[in-house]
Formats: C-alpha cells, structure tokens, sequence
C-alpha cells in the first residue's frame, strides 16, 4: 500500500533501512516502484543502516507480542457482563 502511494504520488526518490520480506512491495515480493506497466518510476535506495533498522522493527513488534500475552493473561475487569 505505501509503495503504491509513493507512485501515486510521484516521488521522485525513496530511501529505506531494511526490506520487508513477507509484504514488501519495493524490491521484496515484487518491485510496484519500478513496474513498467505504471506511469512514474521511483528511484530506490535500500538498506541503509540495516541491521539497525531490522533491530529497531524487531524490538518493536516483540514488545507488542508481549503486551498482548500480558494482556491475555491478565483480562480487563471492565469486560464482565454482570
């Protein structure tokens, strides 16, 4: 969706850490930035400071696993039905 949107918008450049391998769309599962049946064509830069930028994406969603298992383990009292 976003890599749809930057074309959509005609950036002229895009610059990214690291690729998203399960739903990317600008070099991973397929290349919409660089697709000759669309009208605009994004320059792409990626893999800056990647192993940082895989770091940081990976802290990220294991901290929102976390949450949602405490989350799980300890329900809300304000969903009781009484």
């Amino acid at each position: 969706m976003c890599a749809g949107a930057i074309v959509q918008a005609r950036l002229k450049r895009l610059v990214f850490g690291c690729a998203d391998p399960k739903a990317g769309y600008a070099g991973s599962l397929g290349n919409i930035v660089d697709d000759p049946a669309l009208n605009h064509r994004v320059a792409v830069t990626s893999g800056v400071c990647a192993e940082k930028c895989a770091s940081l994406v990976s802290s990220f969603f294991e901290g929102l696993r976390a949450r949602r298992t405490r989350q799980e383990a300890s329900p809300d009292d304000t969903t009781a039905v009484g």
